[in-house]
């Protein structure tokens, strides 16, 4: 039955995440359903991260950075050397359930208007919560985490299509990066799963959430060891994100929503005391403005939706 289904790699970055490595890839050697090839792309890591893998996972290959140069370039590595007809990406801090691959695999080979596929994540810690049931958008354009920290009692356990589905633990079919282009590098860390995923949306890929397949996370182990890094970065691919992809009319039409979201963003933030970083962010951002105008027009000449189904993801929260 398994030799039936389409090929899979799986791709994983890392980033000095020897303390998460045995979890996750404990869990890769229990699937069910055989991967053709797993990689492990590392940022320059320092912790041993590539001694440990090459001694205890032998079948894992190894792609190595000399630094640290972010989710997405290190991610798109992986893309160019993995053989896979689906791509399977996946957090280091990750631990999965042992039919994960299989039931991605096999809804996303079932159904040919779907680009990707996400299953149902829960807290590594309390798997009474959620982690995530895949990504959303509210009615000011801002990228949400469904599910997030609520508890898994029954509204998250139904297939639905979603608007995207988070890097961090989902399966891409291969096509989608040779049409629409891979992550976007300038990017960096922090939305560039959004970024794809409504390139995805405006060319015509589906999403859907697959609650059968659960995957553990530990949301943050490495991000949040670099402070306020995460603030910072989210600001900035924010603002890249809205003139990158967003249509012309739909972008007009919610900019007073968008401007209303970014103001209470930047007052939660600086109460916060991320002041600095939120600001820092915001300025980058200003300053990614003419290179995204220059790929928005690739953009949005592959888009084939209309502006009413984009708009069909975005919910009623700020």
């Amino acid at each position: 039955m398994h030799s039936a289904l389409p090929t899979v790699s799986i791709i994983m970055p890392n980033w000095n995440g020897l303390d998460h490595l045995e979890d996750s890839l404990r869990s890769l050697a229990q699937q069910t359903l055989r991967p053709l090839e797993t990689i492990m792309v590392d940022n320059g890591s320092t912790d041993g991260s590539v001694e440990f893998v090459q001694r205890r996972y032998p079948w894992v290959s190894i792609i190595q950075l000399d630094h640290n140069t972010g989710f997405a370039v290190a991610v798109n590595r992986g893309i160019l050397a993995a053989k896979g007809e689906f791509l399977a990406l996946l957090n280091n801090d990750t631990e999965l359930s042992p039919t994960w691959l299989e039931v991605l695999v096999t809804a996303l080979a079932e159904r040919k208007e779907l680009g990707s596929v996400a299953g149902k994540m829960l807290n590594f810690f309390d798997r009474s919560f959620i982690d995530g049931a895949g990504d959303g958008i509210t009615i000011a354009g801002s990228p949400y985490t469904r599910g997030y920290a609520e508890p898994d009692d029954g509204r998250f356990s139904s297939r639905e299509y979603v608007f995207g589905v988070c890097a961090g633990a989902a399966l891409i079919r291969g096509e989608v990066f040779n049409r629409i282009g891979m992550f976007d590098e300038d990017f960096i860390s922090y939305f560039e799963d959004v970024d794809l995923a409504f390139r995805a949306q405006l060319a015509g890929y589906k999403s859907l959430y697959v609650p059968e397949a659960i995957c553990y996370h530990k949301r943050g182990a490495t991000g949040n060891a670099l402070a306020t890094y995460p603030v910072r970065m989210q600001e900035r691919n924010l603002t890249a994100y809205y003139i990158k992809d967003y249509p012309l009319m739909l972008l007009l039409t919610k900019t007073p929503l968008i401007v209303a979201s970014r103001v209470r963003r930047i007052y939660r933030l600086m109460r916060a005391g991320m002041g600095r970083a939120m600001w820092h962010g915001f300025f980058e951002g200003l300053a990614l403005i003419p290179r995204m105008l220059v790929k928005r027009r690739e953009v949005q000449k592959r888009r084939t939706v209309s502006l009413s189904y984009m708009k069909s993801f975005m919910r009623r929260r700020l």
